[in-house]
């Protein structure tokens, strides 16, 4: 089974032009093994493998972390880690630290320029917190600019996770009006998943699916070489200085509306202090990949949870009814981009649909999930709970009898006559 880092090496280049057969020989295999990868999937099922432990990896953070302190003396750090238990060899802590000595002694920089349509770099960038949905979040700010134009995409999110790691990509293409050649980022975990010793990348899968949708190339930054992405970190210098600083905002929305307008009505605009040109002049003559009509792609968010007795899924902070019948079993809820949670049974059929609440520690229930119930086993009112109309008519509960009123006088006259 190939990797899947092959598989999308050779779906690239066979997007960029390369014949069946000259990839073929370029990667040594059949022409009917190179026709299967590209017309299948990048990521294949995946296949539980034991990874071949080395006798360096329990001292990697120290490592690390002695490096980040400026050691990189071989012969001092192989006297360190055998003091802690080391047995391998000389050569393998060599071949580890020469790598990150490479990197350190590139000193002297030269401005990297590409060509129309090659490159976009993206950041994420921290910008405080926020009251979202009535709760204190973490603000981030998503910043992709391209590389000839300098056109800028900013969109602020209050999660980093893999699914709005995806989800502003999308964004700013649809708001470039294409998609670029490659994509330069860090080393970010919704990307890649690991790097080893020797250079190899281990990718985050859904990213890769998600590169070979749009058909762009990721492209991580090597390890301590933050200068090579200094455009977009240019760019986010430019939002704290220019577009944060003294802003008043009501929300999330309200946020990212004035935001949209600024990159609109200055930042795209302006002369750039580098180019020379404005960046929506240069926008056009990028020759990105165009969309075609593409939809988007799919960012729902999956999860799974088990209800509990009383037919709620817990999810984000609140609680979300299910109908009875699914009580106490495990389903799989979606999230998706516009807001709506989708509750799976088993077979994938859906079983029920929320709007995300807003707030925390609510219970959001729909009456007919309770209608089957036998009388007695009416859901709990608690606080903070929302209870939605019934679609019937009928009373969830049979009516109770009536039962005679008397006036006190009556009990009054008993009490005298009894003996």
């Amino acid at each position: 089974m190939l990797k899947v880092e092959t598989r999308f090496m050779i779906k690239d280049l066979y997007r960029k032009g390369v014949t069946i057969s000259e990839i073929a020989r370029i990667t040594g295999h059949s022409r009917a093994t190179i026709r299967a990868i590209i017309n299948g999937p990048v990521s294949p099922p995946p296949q539980k493998r034991k990874a071949r432990a080395r006798k360096i990896d329990p001292y990697v953070p120290y490592l690390q972390k002695r490096m980040l302190e400026g050691v990189y003396n071989c012969r001092k750090l192989l006297t360190e880690i055998q003091r802690q238990g080391y047995q391998g060899s000389w050569s393998l802590l060599k071949s580890f630290v020469q790598p990150h000595r490479q990197a350190r002694q590139q000193e002297a920089t030269v401005r990297f320029e590409t060509e129309p349509g090659e490159q976009a770099q993206v950041d994420w960038a921290h910008f405080g917190y926020i009251e979202h949905h009535g709760r204190r979040r973490r603000l981030y700010a998503f910043v992709m600019t391209l590389g000839w134009s300098r056109a800028s995409y900013v969109e602020f999110t209050v999660s980093a996770d893999a699914a709005w790691w995806l989800r502003c990509h999308g964004h700013a293409f649809r708001y470039f009006g294409g998609v670029p050649r490659v994509v330069l980022h860090d080393n970010l975990k919704t990307a890649v998943l690991e790097r080893d010793a020797d250079g190899a990348i281990h990718w985050n899968r859904r990213y890769l699916d998600f590169a070979d949708y749009y058909g762009f190339t990721p492209r991580p930054c090597r390890p301590y070489r933050a200068q090579t992405k200094g455009k977009v970190e240019s760019g986010v210098r430019y939002v704290r200085g220019n577009f944060w600083t003294g802003l008043k905002f009501f929300d999330l929305a309200d946020l990212n509306r004035q935001c949209r307008e600024w990159l609109d009505g200055t930042a795209n605009v302006r002369v750039h202090g580098t180019t020379g040109e404005v960046p929506f002049d240069r926008l056009p003559l990028e020759n990105l990949l165009p969309l075609d009509g593409k939809p988007d792609y799919d960012t729902t968010l999956i999860t799974f949870r088990r209800s509990t007795k009383d037919c709620f899924v817990a999810y984000d902070g609140n609680y979300y009814s299910v109908p009875a019948d699914y009580a106490r079993k495990t389903l799989q809820v979606n999230e998706t981009e516009d807001g709506q949670l989708i509750v799976l049974d088993r077979e994938g059929e859906e079983i029920a649909r929320h709007r995300l609440a807003e707030g925390g520690n609510l219970r959001i229930a729909v009456a007919a999930h309770y209608a089957h119930l036998r009388c007695g086993s009416r859901p709990i009112r608690r606080r903070g709970a929302v209870q939605l109309p019934t679609p019937q008519d009928e009373p969830l509960l049979p009516v109770a009898p009536e039962v005679e009123a008397r006036p006190l006088s009556w009990y009054e006259e008993i009490l005298e006559v009894a003996p």
